[in-house]
């Protein structure tokens, strides 16, 4: 559920606290909680809620339509937590990434596969 103190998603329920973030008939499919932030993988994109987004809904949400996410990642772990980077374009500053625990990490394996299967071209999927 999203709390309305943070504006982050708990595990708990996470898809039917979605509907402030997507779009009519968007269908949620993969969440990852991050380290103050959350991915959500949907039927049409990515989007990721940092903790707080209800204080500041410019920054606090984005999202990328899969034909614009090139690359997903995720990184070496470390220090008990690991990281998912999504590129969404060649220049450094097109690149997003979010940390998350290590206990998530088989989560985070699923949430990049799914990304991956559906980010290909629409000519790519025959």
């Amino acid at each position: 559920m999203r709390s309305e103190m943070t504006g982050s998603i708990g595990d708990e329920g996470w898809a039917a606290g979605l509907g402030d973030w997507l779009e009519a008939d968007e269908e949620p499919v993969a969440h990852l909680t991050g380290v103050g932030a959350s991915l959500i993988v949907t039927d049409r994109r990515v989007v990721i809620v940092r903790d707080g987004s209800g204080f500041r809904p410019r920054s606090g949400t984005r999202s990328w339509p899969h034909e614009s996410v090139l690359r997903v990642s995720l990184s070496e772990p470390m220090r008990g937590q690991a990281r998912i980077v999504l590129r969404t374009g060649p220049r450094p500053w097109q690149a997003v990434s979010m940390f998350f625990k290590l206990d998530q990490l088989r989560v985070a394996e699923r949430v990049a596969g799914e990304i991956r299967k559906r980010h290909r071209p629409e000519r790519d999927r025959r």
